[in-house]
């Protein structure tokens, strides 16, 4: 029996959190509108994997997959709120947040991914690793 999911999409709020944290020095969006806009553009899925944002909450909420990174019994709390959302990740990880540098990634991609490889790397690392998400997805709809 599948358990109930609804998807919740990120907030501006939030996304205002993000920037104001990273504006100091990694930042090279001219404002916060133009991130936002940049963000509100952009498919969400994960650029490396494909992952989808609702599938990504729903593999979290469900608990399909645990960590005490994610959010106890679908509850987002303080330091409980990875895997909710696709994250923001620098295609090369040596240079500045920009439009041009960033993508959406998933918890497990970024967190994977971290400053060892740039976007091209990673990838060809991932060719087949995707397929991991789809069978998880599957079979808890078989379930």
């Amino acid at each position: 029996m599948e358990e109930k999911f609804e998807y919740i999409e990120k907030t501006k709020k939030q996304l205002r959190n993000w920037f104001n944290s990273k504006k100091r020095e990694k930042i090279k969006f001219e404002n916060f509108d133009n991130f936002y806009s940049w963000y509100k553009e952009q498919d969400k899925v994960c650029y490396y994997c494909g992952l989808s944002e609702k599938d990504s909450q729903k593999i979290v909420k469900t608990g399909l997959l645990k960590s005490n990174r994610f959010p106890e019994n679908g509850v987002i709390s303080s330091g409980r709120a990875r895997g909710m959302w696709l994250e923001i990740d620098r295609k090369d990880p040596n240079k500045k947040y920009s439009e041009d540098n960033c993508v959406l990634a998933c918890y497990f991609c970024n967190n994977d991914k971290s400053d060892v490889f740039d976007a091209k790397q990673y990838k060809k690392y991932l060719k087949d690793r995707s397929k991991f998400f789809k069978d998880i997805l599957n079979n808890d709809t078989n379930s």
